[in-house]
């Protein structure tokens, strides 16, 4: 309970401090929007052990999140906006191996997180590339194949991602990412696992 409550708080720190930009800058940019991504696939760099079950590409991954412009500026034709943006992500089940105090163990891992990065768009009215980086608190767990689990909270891993946007309209985009979301999964684990979700979402701008 107490890992929701942190993530419960983290999370209206992100929207609350959103909400500031927006007022503090509505002298310059005031694009906000919103959107949901679901995951087409989701990769791990988890290892797996020869006979044991390795499914490292998770099914049930997904993302929501939000995003404030503060700085749009004109460039040979096109724009690059500026923002800040927040993110709630899930990374689905992986079966894999996981390193722990007494051995590396098969195993079934998942995470979730909470995500803040700066963000750079560089398009038009019609479409546009993206990038970010920034970090985030990640809460992983893994339930492991001979019985027991184990679960680690880890906070500020460095994350990032690449994206492409296609505006149907003055408001609704459609959107293509991909998200590295790195994830602990033992206290034990002094290696970060890597996952990359590539995602297909729409998102929505005021």
């Amino acid at each position: 309970m107490s890992t929701l409550k942190r993530t419960i708080s983290t999370t209206l720190s992100i929207a609350a401090s959103l909400s500031a930009l927006a007022f503090a800058g509505s002298a310059h940019a005031n694009d906000t929007s919103v959107g949901a991504s679901w995951a087409v696939r989701t990769n791990s760099d988890l290892g797996c052990s020869v006979g044991a079950p390795c499914e490292r590409a998770s099914k049930t991954s997904g993302k929501i999140y939000g995003d404030y412009s503060f700085a749009v500026t004109p460039y040979n034709g096109f724009s690059i906006s500026q923002s800040v943006e927040g993110m709630l992500y899930q990374i689905g089940e992986a079966k894999a191996n996981f390193n722990t105090g007494s051995g590396i163990k098969s195993g079934n891992g998942k995470s979730s997180g909470v995500g803040v990065f700066y963000k750079v768009d560089l398009g038009t009215d019609d479409f546009g590339v993206t990038a970010k980086l920034g970090g985030s608190y990640a809460h992983g767990s893994v339930n492991f194949m001979n019985g027991g689990s184990e679960s680690q909270n880890a906070w500020f891993l460095p994350a990032g991602g690449l994206g492409l946007r296609v505006n149907l309209n003055k408001n609704v985009m459609l959107t293509a990412d991909w998200d590295r979301l790195p994830a602990k999964y033992s206290s034990t684990n002094s290696t970060k696992a890597k996952n990359d979700m590539y995602s297909i979402g729409v998102a929505y701008k005021f």
